[in-house]
């Protein structure tokens, strides 16, 4: 008997991934509001890379991508039938491997953090669906 799921681990990491794709586009459209709509392609890529680089949204971005990480290991605890901490512990991992294959203009300490949260985060996950289902046998 395998101590990971791929079925769960998949669909985790689609869910969270889906989740992670959506919030950027609400992080670039509100930190991107006040830009003017008349500049070139060169001052528009000069503009996000400096939002990119502002510690605020580093910050609001890795506060949103350790909940996602949160969501996703919840998600593989709950839908594997057994070892939730192995494959919530897969998420995290994958979030890692994908971080550093998906490389960004991001500055080194963010993504060294981002990876750092990474597995805690998605244990983390896992330890609230343990919570909940020992509160539900419980009842």
């Amino acid at each position: 008997m395998t101590r990971f799921d791929p079925k769960a681990i998949l669909i985790a990491m689609l869910l969270s991934l889906a989740l992670d794709v959506i919030g950027a586009v609400v992080l670039y459209t509100v930190f991107s509001s006040g830009m003017p709509e008349n500049m070139t392609a060169e001052e528009m890529k000069a503009s996000v890379l400096t939002m990119q680089q502002s510690s605020l949204f580093l910050m609001t971005s890795l506060l949103y991508g350790t909940g996602t990480t949160v969501f996703g290991g919840y998600v593989a605890a709950r839908l594997a039938r057994a070892f939730p901490y192995f494959n919530a512990l897969a998420v995290g991992v994958l979030g890692i491997v994908l971080g550093l294959l998906l490389a960004s203009d991001t500055p080194w300490w963010a993504d060294a953090l981002a990876y750092l949260i990474s597995i805690p985060a998605a244990l983390s996950g896992a330890r609230i669906w343990q919570q909940q289902r020992a509160q539900q046998g419980n009842q």
